[in-house]
C-alpha cells in the first residue's frame, strides 16, 4: 500500500478519534476496534472518506463492505482516492458539507447511546463506565459494573490508579444534569479517552437495561427496540 494512502487513512482516523494515530508499526490485519473505533465510528470514517473522494454511495452500495481491519480501510482508500491535484477546489456548498460532517463525526467520537454501550459491554470491549454523581446516588442505583467517581472529587490523585488504556464512558442522571459532561471533561483533561452517555441513567433505564444498587430495577419488561440497528 502506498504511503499516501496510509497517511490519508491516518488523517481520517485521527479526525474520528480526536487524537494522533501512528499506523506505521501496525500490520494490515489490525482490527479497527483495537484503535478505539466502534461500528458507528467506522461507518463514519468510511462515509467521510468516500464523500471526500466524490464517490456516489448509492452507485457502489452493493460492492462496499464495512471495513473491520486497517487493511480493509486501506483497500477502500486505494480504490477510490484520486490525485488531489486533479480535484477542483471546494465551493461554499462543499465547505458547508464538510462542516456538517465534522460536527457529526465529533458527536459520534465523543458520545455513545445506551444500546451501543450495552453492546460494547456484552462484547467485552475494553471500557470503564464512570458514574459522576454523588456516592449516595451511586449506592442507590447505577449501571452494572460502573465505578463511582463523583465529578467534584476528581483530581490527579484520585485518578492515579486508573489505566489510560480503556475507553471511559461517563454518565449522570441525564435529566437536566451536566455531571457527566464535567466528569468527561476532567477525565479528558487528564489524558483519558472518554465518551459521554447520551441521556445518562434515565435513558439507560428507559431503554430497558438493568441497574444495580438499593433501588435497582431488573430488566424492564416493556423494553422497546429503538430500531437504530435497522
Amino acid at each position: 500500500m502506498t504511503v499516501a494512502v496510509k497517511e490519508k487513512v491516518a488523517e481520517y482516523l485521527e479526525m474520528a478519534l480526536g487524537k494522533p494515530v501512528d499506523l506505521s508499526p501496525l500490520p494490515d490485519d489490525t482490527a479497527l476496534s483495537t484503535l478505539g473505533l466502534d461500528s458507528l465510528l467506522t461507518i463514519s470514517v468510511l462515509v467521510t472518506l468516500l464523500e471526500d473522494c466524490g464517490v456516489d454511495l448509492g452507485e457502489h452500495a452493493d460492492s462496499l463492505v464495512t471495513p473491520s481491519t486497517l487493511g480493509d480501510l486501506y483497500a477502500v482508500a486505494d480504490r477510490f482516492m484520486e490525485d488531489e491535484d486533479s480535484t477542483p477546489s471546494g465551493s461554499d456548498v462543499s465547505r458547508e458539507q464538510r462542516s456538517q460532517v465534522d460536527f457529526y463525526q465529533e458527536k459520534l467520537a465523543y458520545e455513545i447511546d445506551s444500546a451501543d454501550l450495552q453492546t460494547a459491554l456484552d462484547d467485552g470491549q475494553d471500557l470503564v463506565v464512570v458514574d459522576g454523581r454523588s456516592s449516595e446516588s451511586y449506592d442507590r442505583e447505577h449501571i452494572p459494573g460502573a465505578i463511582s467517581i463523583p465529578h467534584r472529587s476528581i483530581s490527579q490523585d484520585s485518578l492515579a490508579s486508573l489505566s489510560k488504556t480503556p475507553l471511559y464512558v461517563a454518565y449522570c442522571d441525564g435529566i437536566g444534569c451536566n455531571a457527566s459532561t464535567k466528569t468527561a471533561l476532567k477525565l479528558a483533561t487528564s489524558g483519558f479517552r472518554v465518551k459521554e452517555l447520551i441521556g445518562g441513567l434515565d435513558w439507560w433505564k428507559r431503554d430497558g437495561h438493568a441497574t444495580e444498587g438499593t433501588a435497582a430495577q431488573s430488566e424492564a419488561h416493556d423494553h422497546v427496540d429503538c430500531g437504530c440497528a435497522g
